[in-house]
């Protein structure tokens, strides 16, 4: 059991080494419209290492979200915390996500993550739509649900609340906010 985490360990090394030291892969254009005036939007996958039924829907809803002034959007091959890795900036703070829009030459990122919910082991699911040149969150989404398949039901309703905020959202970093009950 002690050989199997140490081979498991050295194998999850290599692969955050080799992300580390590369830059991130382009983001692949699906359509870009020719006018100056359109947002450029970049969606970026969820990483699939926990939940993987819940992150491939998540980026299929994603995907299909509408970001006010982006008439298309590009798709990246990586998550945020891939490019995030690649760029040394892994703190979570719109600054370092800014970091990665600017990278990926965009004006808005929209992406979602997924993580277990310790205090009730349930699907943690987080989408955010950053601006870029600001440097700041335009809407944020949250939810903790029970199991993965009332999660996979209720991304829909999360992507639309965070690509399309009803509300401004404060510029502070995630890490501040997140300490404020």
């Amino acid at each position: 059991m002690a050989r199997r985490k140490i081979l498991l360990l050295g194998a999850l090394f290599g692969v955050l080494h080799g992300c580390a030291t590369k830059a991130p892969p382009k983001a692949a254009a699906i359509h870009r419209d020719a006018s100056s005036d359109s947002v450029r939007l970049a969606v970026m996958p969820a990483d699939s290492l926990l939940y993987a039924d819940v992150a491939t829907a998540l980026d299929e809803q994603l995907g299909h979200a509408r970001v006010a002034g982006a008439r298309t959007a590009i798709r990246a091959k990586i998550s945020m915390e891939v490019a995030q890795l690649a760029l040394e900036c892994v703190s979570p703070t719109d600054e370092c996500y800014s970091q990665v829009g600017r990278f990926l030459q965009v004006d808005r990122l929209l992406w979602g993550q997924i993580a277990r919910d310790a205090p009730s082991a349930g699907v943690k699911v987080t989408v955010v739509l950053l601006d870029v040149a600001r440097g700041m969150q335009l809407g944020r989404a949250e939810e903790v649900f029970p199991k993965n398949d009332v999660a996979i039901g209720g991304l829909r309703r999360l992507v639309d609340r965070a690509s399309a905020p009803s509300v401004a959202v404060p510029s502070e970093p995630l890490s501040q906010r997140e300490r404020t009950p």
